[in-house]
């Protein structure tokens, strides 16, 4: 997976040297700007805990065409388990005349499940510009989140029922692709 995620980041860094010699007449966000993200985060830190599913959308503004701010919501699934990170959101574009130019984004905030805790989210990745007010970018991130309480119970092969409580860290490495609109 260390290979993957290498190869996946020196990919990124290529296209983005490669992009930045062909300036293209390309629509610089300004204003209200809305992202829709996919991705899935590999847990790091706790083998129990399963790898999740997301789904997020963020909604604000790009002040300058370099920076923008808003506030997101997410969802990310496994299992029985579901977590809602509610968040605020700071990116940066480096070079945003480029079709193709790399960006750094930071999310803080909480998550919501069975119980409540800190969210952070840290993403280097590239976006795809068009000459409309559309974008598609795809990211590499690394996701913390505070252990979750998770609650269990379940019956055995003899009958036997039993039930419980365990934390579960679902910290890890995230590949996500998303729409800018």
């Amino acid at each position: 997976m260390k290979k993957v995620m290498l190869s996946i980041v020196m990919l990124f860094m290529a296209m983005s040297v490669f992009a930045q010699e062909q300036e293209s007449k390309v629509r610089v966000p300004s204003g209200y700007q809305g992202f829709l993200e996919y991705g899935n985060t590999w847990t790091v830190f706790d083998k129990e805990m399963p790898n999740t599913l997301g789904l997020s959308t963020t909604h604000g503004f790009y002040f300058n065409g370099h920076i923008y701010a808003g506030v997101g919501i997410g969802f990310d699934a496994c299992r029985d388990l579901t977590l809602v990170p509610i968040y605020g959101n700071v990116r940066y574009v480096f070079s945003n005349k480029s079709v193709v130019s790399p960006f750094l984004s930071l999310r803080l905030g909480s998550y919501i499940s069975e119980n409540v805790g800190a969210y952070g989210d840290l993403a280097f990745g590239v976006r795809f510009a068009s000459k409309r007010d559309f974008a598609i970018s795809m990211m590499v991130a690394g996701t913390y989140y505070d252990k979750v309480k998770y609650h269990y119970s379940y019956c055995d092969e003899t009958g036997h029922y039993s039930q419980g409580e365990h934390a579960l860290s679902p910290a890890g490495v995230a590949l996500r692709i998303g729409i800018e609109w």
